[in-house]
């Protein structure tokens, strides 16, 4: 091996840097960041400085965790350029910070670095991680606008063997560190060149993260290596906008992807979204990463095959870290190998059964579960051998275990390898862990070996069950996870999803069954996004999830029962609670129906004068119903009568109502099937009014009986099992009103979170009454309710706290209370400390419990500097200062905790006002997305404020502002988009008419300036009517009576405009230049008209005018910008746009279409 030369094929570039090609980053706006690789080469020699003057030398370890970013890719290499040891690190963007830190602080603890190197934003974290890790030195932070010159002269420091630590995933255990060599990387880095076969002057798109060996070697490093232009994404920019990868894929032609984004983007992405682009220039699309799914490289050339894409694009990889990264890959332009097994046969050391073999293309598919794809073939420089336990070689068409030789097999471990690793080095061969086999040479991978299950000699796969349940049950893979379990006594399989349960539980249940045979436990465990934990790399980590369920601290699982194996010992039981131990509140014994509280006698001459009203079955059972019949209920309290009839009519829901001696009467009818439907519902899928209507029949006392088998009805759902269903009803309602009273606090809104609170807390009585037998719904009759199960010394503690409560005020107050934020705090605790002694578990008051979660149909768009936010795709609010800087500290699936804590001002009465307008939603760790609805009502729905008329309603930079946090715009989505087109285009053309004015003007020519003097006016008027709402716009003709017939009389200066209006459309500068007249006088009033209009239509608080958009470059880059804010909105609500030119600057990302890279600002 020649070190020397094997360095410098991975760092000469930073001695001749490129300046015609470099790097390309995804900004917020939907463009891109562009610096040169000489750009680029500078700031590494900068941070490279830095760095030695902090003690980094040759051969020592540098730990980089800093954001996606210019300064993070310069760092990278700034450690090379020091000859040091570069370690890759996740930064801490999403998920709980405790486990961030204590994750980072791992992988710094193993690596050991000489300096943890980070960005200002990440300080704080990465200062507690290094803390965790028992360091004393401080991290060195890379801060882009105070780093040193870069040094006139140049030298790569001396390095060792050693160029990268890079961690695996982690998926089965704790993560290790890969000792990558120069040659490793120098290796691999030319075998991924020679696949994609790339030349130069070619470039390639990735949104893989950069701390991934995907990402860094196959995308980074081989782009980098080759200064090949290189324009990267981050993964959330991927999954918010798919599209936008498939856009820089017009003008790339190299791109890697897992697998499971293909079907992502096929299931996101229509047909007409990218109906105008054109991918036949795509070369090669790598899909590695993790198992590849037929089914989605099958859906992703369905969507993107008329657009030119090809299937001989894809190149199928299988590869590791510990081979730096590609092993084998399928070459391109020739069809994919495709094999169906006959997976319940699989065995270790024996041949593995083949159904049938198949070929993909562009002309050929597959179709069912069961394929897998070939890999590719070993190459000289990287040879895949399959062996048995014994290490002994098997042949072609055997399982056993993939083993890798060759010069991209890393030297080995930064530390002891677990005794749970199933991947080892052993004398320059990777025994890889992975269960595979070679089919005529090529390579074939089914899943890992230290998560697949022995079931009497054959291996099932948790890989293969992932996609058989996908694929036959119609659910997104990347929603399952599936758990083999090997324990005493229990062996079996638990499949995790992140969806509701449904009727798919009982067909994953067959399908799983049908691998593992009848000897088998099947469990089902459904829960809410983030359910099944990942890697840093999104493999899921199967073992550390059945572990929590195990521990109960899988928070929001739901474990379905499993089904029981024949012949298999029966399921412990949960242990009895002691008398000492709390246990859950046991139903109350099934009691008789309550003694109604009207006489029998009287009820029955009621019924009878009602009968000579209403027409009602002779067969039919009439009941008395309702609160008089369950002894509650007044003098002013109807009486209720409900029909049940026999059959399966469709009979009336509305009742018939009279007046009757004196009382109110009301007569419902109910056949017997609807009876039997709610009834059922209500088992199944409880509302409020199927509730309502099953309590009040199965509490109701008969009147007349008939020929309908009341005790059969009523034995669908028995009473005491009906207690069930209630006061679970109430326990979920409490639990989301009192979780929601807890983000109230937290934003310091503490009037209305103590409203929440005590309506959950009344809730949760509910429930627990419930569980006594009191299920009457309704909380009007409570406190009769409670006292019938009185004494009881949580009755007692509850009515003290509704005795100390002030009203239970609503007032939703938009900033925090004044009063101090531990005021009522013992109330506050005796409240959800009740509750959860009433049966509401898990509602801590911990704010790091509460995450905020994106709300569909929500976008933000900046419009001129201003953010504004477009609710269901139909209503335009626009954020004041304040709640524009609390929007930008948002970041979804964090806690409120961490994001106030994280804000240098305060920003609770902002994210308040977000959730009530739904703009966010609110999710307890690992549960529900919260739905909070007070007793007797339903979900709180976004409230929709009274809209802001103010004169102009819009402006350059949106709409118009009011007081609060966030004002509604009282037009409509499409009609302000429209009418800010207008505004923006009618400025670009007033522009251009007065260049063409004052042009004509100096040369004299007095024709051409009437007809640029009409133009401008026209625009004029445009700009005007756009700024006041006004869309679609009138016809361009008798400009003053226009602006009298449609602007408010109280516009201010409307009469001055009309009359200068007036006075521009007199001027004749043909006339004036022939006559020798003032035509510079003639400027100045048709100008006035102009300074006069953006005067009247300018933006209330702003200074910013619009720009001279054909005086300079600056200015017109000003111009491309603005309009591209408006035009990216515009696309989005698929708008019509004012000329073809907006549609170019719509595709370009807000550039001139024709400059070259190094130009564009």
């Amino acid at each position: 091996m020649d070190h020397v030369n094997d360095e410098a094929a991975v760092r000469a570039w930073l001695l001749e840097p490129s300046a015609d090609t470099g790097l390309h980053l995804a900004d917020e706006a939907d463009g891109w960041e562009y610096r040169s690789y000489r750009d680029l080469a500078d700031q590494v020699w900068s941070i490279a400085e830095l760095l030695r003057a902090n003690g980094l030398g040759g051969g020592e370890g540098a730990c980089v965790i800093m954001p996606t970013g210019f300064p993070c890719v310069a760092a990278f290499y700034a450690v090379w350029a020091c000859g040091g040891v570069f370690t890759p690190v996740a930064p801490p963007m999403f998920g709980d910070l405790d486990q961030i830190v204590a994750h980072i602080a791992g992988i710094v603890e193993q690596a050991a670095p000489r300096l943890v190197v980070t960005s200002p934003e990440f300080e704080t974290f990465v200062r507690n991680a290094c803390v965790a890790a028992g360091r004393t030195d401080e991290p060195v932070v890379v801060d882009a606008a105070a780093l040193p010159a870069a040094p006139v002269t140049r030298e790569l420091a001396e390095a060792s063997e050693v160029a990268l630590l890079q961690f695996t995933s982690g998926s089965s255990g704790a993560p290790r560190g890969v000792r990558v060599s120069w040659h490793n990387l120098a290796n691999n880095i030319a075998m991924i060149t020679r696949l994609i076969d790339w030349r130069p002057g070619e470039s390639m798109v990735s949104w893989l993260p950069l701390y991934h060996d995907m990402g860094l070697v196959g995308a980074f490093l081989q782009g980098v290596t080759n200064q090949a232009d290189l324009y990267l994404m981050r993964p959330d920019q991927f999954v918010r906008d798919p599209i936008r990868w498939l856009r820089a894929m017009t003008h790339a032609q190299h791109a890697p992807s897992p697998s499971f984004a293909l079907g992502y983007v096929a299931h996101r992405v229509r047909p007409e979204d990218i109906a105008d682009l054109d991918l036949s220039g795509w070369r090669t699309l790598a899909i590695g990463s993790e198992p590849v799914e037929v089914a989605d490289l099958q859906s992703f050339a369905n969507l993107t095959g008329p657009r030119g894409f090809s299937m001989g694009a894809f190149t199928l990889a299988y590869g590791l870290a510990e081979a730096t990264l590609m092993v084998t890959s399928s070459p391109t332009r020739r069809p994919i190998t495709a094999l169906r097994l006959d997976n319940p046969n699989l065995r270790f050391g024996e041949r593995v059964p083949v159904l049938e073999e198949a070929r993909v293309d562009d002309t050929h598919r597959v179709a069912g579960s069961g394929w897998i794809t070939g890999l590719g073939f070993s190459t000289p420089e990287s040879t895949v051998t399959v062996v048995d336990d014994d290490g002994r070689e098997l042949p072609d068409g055997v399982l056993g275990e993939m083993v890798v030789t060759g010069d991209s097999v890393a030297l080995g471990y930064s530390g002891v390898p677990t005794a749970a690793s199933s991947t080892r080095i052993e004398n320059g061969r990777l025994y890889s862990g992975d269960a595979g086999f070679l089919y005529r040479g090529e390579v074939f991978v089914l899943g890992r070996m230290g998560t697949s299950l022995k079931v009497r000699g054959r291996s099932v796969f948790m890989e293969d069950i992932e996609s058989r349940v996908a694929q036959e049950t119609g659910l997104t893979k990347g929603k399952l996870a599936a758990v083999g379990i090997v324990e005493a006594g229990l062996q079996g399989v638990a499949l995790f999803a992140e969806t509701p349960p449904g009727d798919w539980i009982a067909e994953a249940r067959a399908i799983i069954r049908g691998h593992l045979g009848p000897a088998q436990t099947v469990h089902i465990v459904t829960g809410p996004r983030g359910l099944i934990r990942r890697t840093s790399s999104g493999k899921p980590r199967r073992r550390h999830m059945w572990q929590l369920l195990r521990d109960g601290s899988l928070v929001g699982a739901v474990l379905h029962e499993a089904e029981a194996a024949p012949g298999a010992p029966a399921p412990r039981q949960q242990e009895e609670p002691t008398p000492n131990q709390p246990g859950p509140e046991r139903p109350q014994p099934e009691r008789a129906a309550p003694q109604p509280g009207t006489p029998m006698t009287r009820l029955r001459q009621l019924l009878d004068a009602a009968l000579c009203s209403v027409s009602v079955p002779e067969d039919a059972a009439i009941l008395f119903e309702g609160s008089l019949a369950e002894g509650f209920g007044n003098a002013g309290s109807d009486i209720d009568f409900l029909v049940v009839a026999p059959g399966s009519d469709e009979l009336p829901t509305l009742p018939t109502v009279l007046f009757l001696d004196g009382r109110r009467v009301e007569v419902r009818t109910r056949s017997v099937a609807q009876l039997r439907r709610q009834l059922e519902r209500a088992a199944t899928d409880p509302d409020e009014d199927v509730l309502n209507r099953c309590q009040r029949f199965l509490r109701g006392t008969v009147v007349r009986p008939g020929a309908v088998d009341l005790d059969e009805l009523r034995a669908i759902l028995p009473h005491d099992a009906f207690t069930g269903l209630v006061s679970k009803w109430w326990t979920a309602r409490a639990r989301h009103a009192l979780r929601y009273a807890v983000a109230l606090r937290a934003f310091g809104v503490h009037t209305e979170a103590g409203a929440w609170a005590e309506d959950g807390l009344r809730q949760a009585m509910k429930a627990w009454l419930a569980r006594r037998g009191e299920t009457y719904l309704e909380t009007k009759w409570l406190p009769q309710q409670l006292a019938r199960s009185a004494p009881h010394a949580l009755i007692d503690r509850y009515r003290a706290l509704d005795r100390e409560s002030d009203g239970g005020a609503t007032t939703a107050a938009v900033a925090p209370d004044p009063r101090p934020q531990d005021s009522g705090a013992a109330r506050w605790a005796a409240m959800l400390a009740l509750a959860a002694e009433l049966g509401v578990e898990g509602i801590a008051d911990d704010p790091h419990a509460l995450i905020l979660t994106r709300r569909p149909a929500v976008t933000t768009w900046p419009l001129a500097g201003r953010l504004h936010v477009l609710r269901s795709d139909s209503e335009v609010f626009v954020l004041s200062e304040a709640g524009a800087r609390a929007w930008r500290s948002v970041v979804f699936r964090q806690s409120i905790r961490d994001i106030m804590a994280r804000s240098p001002q305060p920003i609770g009465a902002e994210l308040a006002e977000f959730v009530r307008l739904g703009f966010v939603g609110l999710q307890w760790r690992g549960g529900e997305v919260l739905a909070p609805a007070l007793a007797m009502c339903g979900p709180v729905e976004p409230y929709t404020p009274v809209a802001v008329v103010t004169t102009p309603a819009m402006g350059l930079t949106g709409a118009a502002r009011g007081e609060g946090i966030a004002t509604l715009s009282p037009l409509p989505a499409r009609r302000f988009i429209g009418a800010g087109l207008n505004l923006v285009w009618s400025n670009v053309v007033l522009e251009n008419a007065r260049e063409d004015l004052v042009g004509a003007v100096k040369d004299a020519q007095g024709d051409v300036a009437d007809i640029a003097a009409h133009r401008l006016i026209a625009m004029s008027v445009r700009v005007l009517l756009s700024a006041f709402g006004i869309h679609p716009l009138p016809a361009d003709v008798d400009p003053a009576g226009t602006v009298a017939r449609l602007l408010p009389a109280p516009a201010p200066e409307r009469d001055e405009l009309i009359k200068a209006l007036k006075s521009a459309e007199r001027v004749r500068f043909s006339r004036t230049l022939r006559d020798g007249g003032d035509a510079l006088g003639d400027l100045a009033i048709v100008d006035g008209v102009v300074a006069r209009v953006r005067r009247l239509a300018a933006d209330a608080g702003v200074a910013q005018e619009f720009p001279a958009s054909f005086d300079s470059r600056e200015q017109w880059q000003r111009t491309l910008t603005l309009g591209y804010d408006w035009l990216r909105l515009a696309g989005y609500l698929d708008a019509d746009l004012p000329l073809d030119e907006a549609r170019d600057l719509l595709a370009s990302g807000g550039q001139q279409p024709h400059l070259r890279e190094s130009e564009q600002s």
